[in-house]
């Protein structure tokens, strides 16, 4: 659609229009100096941020079509250009890229090129994304265009091509914790745990990287060696100038750890910033663990009153506190005042439903877990939870079978839907499928007693006692406080 330019900018359009079609003059023509054009950049930057806060995007586009023709070689005008562009419709933004890498000063400077692979990314385009970086590190291997590269293989799952770039990286910079991490994820990622132990080992000197050995240690089920390494950890964590989410990171750990003194402190020492509400919502479940309930619901409810992704599980939170002390009542209470500040949201729909479910209103429970699926159809936990209700009271057992398969076809490896699908396959009478996939559900989780107990059904139901026993043994080690199973 033609638009007319903005007037801000048409003067000085017009003036370089004229002066192109006029014939040369005879005498020199004055040369602008540095302060006016300063005053046109700067004209043309308001002029295309009140274009973008309106959402008036043509004129945007030809805001910085034109500043793209002012910046010539200065990098800092070429940046504030790329953050104009992402705030565009991806459509938009991916013609003016393509105008700005057909210039020549863009593509004589890898380092610009390398800008622009990143913004794809951000629009988005990894593929696009990844075909600009290889170009550039075709005319300029340089350290941060690989190690770019390699996390852009990761975003499209070519892994062996990410491998490589990472041990290219290492043999420049063998102590780089970035890469260490990064290598480590991906070695943990293609299952080679043992190699991302020995990896991370060598460098048990930086507190990153020993963090990550513990949360390895404890995916391979290893919590005691995990316990050992936090008391290492502390030290060094000690004498280090921990950022706010280095703090809340540890202190999640800790917690889980069960060291409560130590995730506590760190926690209450986080006073400002992006972290306060998820460390605020840390503490209140560690007041929870404590059994200090009543400074546990304060501390939620001062979370409620903040930004939604953190709201909506501090409602969550003070649900399960209000179930865990029996108080039905007041948790319904929480989910429906949650559900009149954020409409039909699935997490809160999803916490009310599971309210339900311990409540044994099972009507109810269909209605917010249908509501879910009604507006997100393939949503997992909703799938996984109606068909497992329902396989778990002998209901409808068909219907369960179809909601559990297509939840497990959407989260293969996500051991609550393993659960059910070997749960499932037990109340279906197919006992090999089921220990099948309670073995599955069980590998390397010491979180989840019920799918344990349910392997333990299944196996004394296929005459195995030898092994349910040894499954018993794991429970007792596991979950202490479990009641026995019956036999």
């Amino acid at each position: 659609m033609n638009r007319i330019l903005n007037k801000t900018v048409m003067p000085l359009l017009l003036a370089l229009s004229l002066t192109a079609c006029q014939t040369p003059p005879k005498q020199p023509e004055p040369v602008q100096d540095d302060a006016t054009l300063a005053f046109g950049w700067t004209q043309l930057q308001q002029s295309t941020l009140n274009h973008l806060r309106e959402q008036s995007f043509g004129e945007a586009n030809i805001n910085i079509k034109q500043m793209m023709a002012f910046a010539g070689s200065d990098p800092e005008k070429w940046e504030y250009i790329r953050k104009a562009m992402v705030s565009m419709p991806p459509e938009m933004a991916t013609e003016l890229i393509d105008q700005a890498l057909a210039k020549p000063f863009i593509q004589q400077q890898p380092e610009e090129r390398f800008a622009f692979s990143r913004l794809l990314t951000q629009l988005k385009q990894e593929a696009a994304a990844l075909a600009l970086i290889n170009g550039v590190i075709k005319d300029d291997k340089q350290v941060p265009y690989v190690y770019w590269r390699a996390r852009l293989y990761l975003l499209l799952d070519e892994e062996a091509k990410a491998d490589k770039d990472y041990q290219w990286l290492l043999k420049r910079d063998s102590g780089n914790p970035d890469y260490i991490g990064q290598y480590a994820t991906l070695l943990n990622y293609l299952q080679r745990d043992e190699d991302a132990l020995a990896l991370l080992q060598q460098h048990e000197n930086q507190v990153d990287l020993l963090f990550r050995q513990i949360i390895l240690l404890l995916q391979q089920g290893d919590r005691g060696t995990a316990e050992d390494k936090l008391v290492q950890l502390k030290p060094l964590a000690a004498n280090a100038d921990l950022s706010a989410a280095q703090k809340l990171e540890i202190g999640e750990l800790a917690f889980w750890l069960d060291d409560h003194d130590y995730s506590m402190s760190l926690l209450t020492s986080i006073k400002s910033g992006d972290q306060l509400n998820a460390a605020k919502l840390l503490i209140g479940n560690l007041l929870v663990a404590q059994e200090d309930f009543a400074r546990a619901a304060v501390v939620f409810h001062q979370v409620q009153n903040g930004p939604e992704e953190h709201a909506i599980p501090a409602y969550q939170y003070e649900i399960e506190l209000h179930k865990k002390q029996g108080n039905t009542d007041e948790a319904l209470a929480v989910a429906n005042t949650g559900l009149s500040m954020f409409k039909d949201h699935k997490d809160l729909l999803y916490s009310r439903a599971m309210l339900f479910e311990s409540m044994d209103d099972i009507a109810s429970l269909e209605v917010d877990l249908q509501r879910i699926l009604t507006l997100e159809p393939d949503n997992a936990d909703a799938l996984n939870a109606l068909g497992y209700t329902w396989a778990d009271r002998d209901m409808n057992l068909d219907q369960a079978y179809e909601l559990i398969l297509q939840a497990h076809e959407i989260r293969p490896t996500d051991k609550a839907i393993l659960d059910s699908v070997g749960w499932i396959y037990y109340k279906k009478g197919d006992l090999d499928q089921a220990e099948k996939y309670l073995r599955l559900a069980t590998a390397n989780n010491l979180s989840d007693l019920e799918s344990y107990q349910h392997l333990v059904i299944v196996l004394q139901a296929l005459g195995k006692q030898a092994e349910a026993a040894a499954v018993e043994a794991k429970i007792a080690e596991y979950f202490p406080s479990a009641e026995k199973l019956p036999h």
